[in-house]
């Protein structure tokens, strides 16, 4: 795309150049209209002066001018006169002969046109009258070459004032095209001299009326940078402190297998174990949560999909794991179609149902339904439940209601809200059944799925 100096410039001086050109251009016919008029008025009177001096002597027509009178009608010092006097039927009386005829029909009104006369340009006048009752045409002419100079002069005329005034008007709109773009290049120049790490809000005050709203939005968007960077550096700061826990239990629990007397060696090895599995777990979940994330991963496939057989794929991992908590699983599936992607959607759900067996539930149940434009996904416990003003924070990353556990990471509900914004859903948290536990509700847009 052009720059905006560009685009300015391209808009406003084309229409600065055709102006100067229409108006060189209306210049010079005016000027050249007004002189050729004055000339021909000068070569009409030439060929009126003669009529008077045409008379019948002895019965023929006779042009009766003395030689002083016809050297002030053919007076010129830059073009060459001729004329002639013809009868009516257009035969020579006197004067010039072979005169080129008129292109048209005389009239009684003097007429002109341009012609060649012994190989030069000629302007030429006719003009009918009545001597004693017969018809006579006087044509006059003169050679072009005052006219020709000019028309020079007029176009020259022309064309230096209006140039002066496009090339004055030319160099005023670059001139203030720059000068009306200096609040952007300021404002380009204060952004540049910052670092990466510099989100504070530009300075509105001295800011142009129509660069505020931008600066106003470009505050708005350097203020969320800012909590974004923060979001991030808390994010890092608690991932580091969730990894180095286990990490040192497990280092732990090995140097005292190691270094312990037999009996004890498996108990240490279990505890690491469990401290790997632990590990393991928040790897997989950081990496999770890397692959919900739009800005990280950004293209996904999508694809039309069914929440009910997205549950039933992963149904029996899910049992296996609950089981082993002593936690009873049930199901409640209908058809639900969704755009999404299987495999982020199966994510969401297998932390739903962990989340849920984690922490104190004895009986988790997973429902999918449509509805009218949307598709659930809810996933249902009867455990302790979540206090109402806490509902909201459940979904922050590492946050997590009960820190003195070491179940858990405080990252699968955080997952759960990528994935579900990843997938334009939302997500309700209510009372389970009876008041008691907890209703997780994910609602999808519905799509119509295939036959």
């Amino acid at each position: 795309m052009r720059s905006l100096r560009q685009h300015l410039l391209a808009w406003l001086l084309p229409p600065l150049l055709i102006v100067g050109v229409v108006a060189t251009t209306g210049a010079y016919i005016f000027l050249e209209q007004r002189l050729t008029a004055a000339y021909d008025l000068d070569l009409g009177d030439i060929a009126r002066a003669i009529v008077p001096y045409v008379r019948m002597v002895d019965g023929k027509m006779r042009l009766t001018i003395d030689p002083q009178a016809d050297a002030v009608l053919r007076a010129d010092s830059t073009d060459q006169i001729y004329y002639s006097v013809l009868e009516g039927d257009g035969g020579l009386i006197t004067g010039e002969r072979n005169m080129p005829p008129p292109p048209f029909v005389p009239e009684s009104t003097a007429r002109f046109w341009d012609d060649v006369h012994l190989g030069q340009s000629i302007r030429a006048v006719i003009l009918s009258a009545t001597v004693e009752g017969k018809p006579v045409r006087i044509v006059a002419a003169e050679t072009t070459r005052k006219r020709e100079r000019a028309r020079r002069d007029a176009l020259l005329s022309a064309i230096v004032p209006t140039s002066l005034l496009s090339l004055a008007a030319i160099l005023a709109v670059i001139l203030g095209v720059r000068r009306g773009l200096g609040p952007v290049d300021e404002l380009r120049r204060q952004l540049q001299a910052r670092s990466h790490r510099d989100l504070r809000p530009v300075t509105e005050g001295n800011t142009a009326d129509e660069l505020r709203p931008l600066v106003h939005e470009l505050n708005d968007m350097l203020a969320r940078l800012g909590e974004a960077q923060g979001v991030q550096a808390h994010f890092i700061a608690s991932a580091a402190h969730q990894l180095r826990t286990p990490i040192a239990g497990l280092v732990t629990q090995l140097d005292l297998a190691r270094s312990g007397e037999t009996a004890q060696r498996d108990e240490h090895l279990a505890h690491a174990r469990q401290g790997a599995a632990r590990l393991a777990r928040l790897a997989q979940q950081i990496l999770s949560l890397a692959a919900a994330d739009p800005v990280s991963n950004p293209s996904v496939p999508e694809q039309h999909c069914d929440l009910a057989d997205i549950v039933k794929e992963h149904a029996d991992v899910w049992l296996r794991r609950v089981t082993a908590r002593d936690v009873e699983l049930e199901f409640d599936l209908a058809p639900a179609g969704i755009q999404g992607n299987a495999v982020l959607v199966g994510e969401l759900a297998s932390n739903l149902v962990d989340n849920a067996a984690r922490y104190g539930a004895r009986n988790v149940k997973v429902v999918t339904r449509n509805g009218e434009g949307h598709s659930v996904l809810g996933v249902i416990d009867d455990g302790p439940g979540i206090p109402p003003a806490e509902r909201e924070r459940i979904f922050e990353r590492f946050r997590r209601l009960d820190n003195e556990s070491t179940e858990g990471s405080g990252l699968g509900l955080a997952i759960v809200s990528e994935i579900a914004q990843r997938h334009r859903a939302s997500i309700a948290v209510n009372d389970g059944y009876g008041g008691a536990g907890i209703c997780v509700s994910v609602v999808f847009p519905a799509v119509t799925m295939a036959a």
